[in-house]
């Protein structure tokens, strides 16, 4: 019986306080009465999620948290206390945050991605805003150019932090962010580099000459569309730029020169013209 995730599990017997479930070793566990499903059968299986109550007794539950053991989540701040702050995970049991876990006092009301964890003292699941302590895993199968899912944690002087397919820490330097990140949105990324501490440089286009091809692609793609001109020049700016064709400045200007020399378009006081 795994805690703090989906455990299949048989149904053994119905009682005035729920069903009792064991797994394939014989180890049962409570679904109060609460959390039964209007259809089932003793003798059947069931999914649960397993984790202690306030009396340190494992219990189940067919509720689904927001995230589960080892994973992150967004949760908000139901409750504080002297000793740490509650967070409201979708369960009817608030997760624990230590006030070990909190880089800065958490305040209800407001929301975080936390890392959920399990507590080697108590046994219990608890969650933590200190993804750093967690997300150590080296980047395996990971090299530049590869796309990546990127999670926009928190700002960063340079830039914004991130969460790379949900499992290592990176960065999206601020002079290499051409569209409107918001906290909490998750964007298609690629690897620009991997630092010797394993975070993760992440760009958004592909690095290097793949970049300079998918613009070339996407500005031909945008002429077309748009009558073979576009009212974008050198001197437009890098926002004017990627609001229009989602791109950089510089992948803008490669596509354009590499074009122009290929004579397959004109470059005017107005714009660009596809020949």
């Amino acid at each position: 019986m795994k805690i703090g995730e989906i455990n299949t599990l048989q149904i053994e017997k119905e009682t005035a306080i729920g069903l009792f479930l064991a797994d394939d070793l014989g180890m049962e566990v409570l679904l109060p009465k609460r959390y039964v499903p209007k259809n089932y059968e003793v003798g059947g299986k069931i999914d649960v999620f397993i984790y202690r109550d306030s009396e340190d007794r494992l219990i189940s539950t067919t509720e689904t948290p927001i995230a589960k053991l080892n994973e992150l989540g967004w949760m908000t701040v139901k409750s504080v206390t002297e000793a740490g702050a509650f967070l409201d995970w979708g369960l009817s049991k608030d997760l624990f945050v230590p006030m070990k876990e909190q880089v800065i006092k958490l305040k209800e009301g407001d929301t975080h991605l936390v890392f959920v964890y399990l507590d080697n003292l108590t046994q219990r699941l608890a969650a933590s805003p200190r993804l750093e302590r967690y997300l150590k895993e080296l980047p395996e199968n990971l090299s530049k150019g590869t796309e990546v899912s990127a999670l926009i944690w928190k700002e960063h002087e340079l830039g914004f932090q991130v969460v790379v397919n949900d499992r290592f820490l990176g960065m999206i330097y601020s002079n290499q962010a051409f569209q409107d990140l918001k906290i909490g949105k998750t964007v298609i990324a690629f690897v620009n580099a991997i630092r010797e501490d394993g975070r993760i440089d992440v760009l958004l286009q592909r690095p290097g000459h793949e970049s300079i091809d998918d613009a070339t692609k996407q500005l031909i793609d945008a002429l077309e569309k748009n009558n073979g001109f576009l009212s974008l020049t050198d001197k437009s700016s890098p926002e004017e730029i990627y609001a229009a064709l989602s791109m950089s400045k510089k992948s803008f200007k490669k596509a354009v020169g590499g074009l122009y020399k290929s004579k397959m378009l004109v470059m005017q006081n107005d714009g660009i013209k596809l020949i």
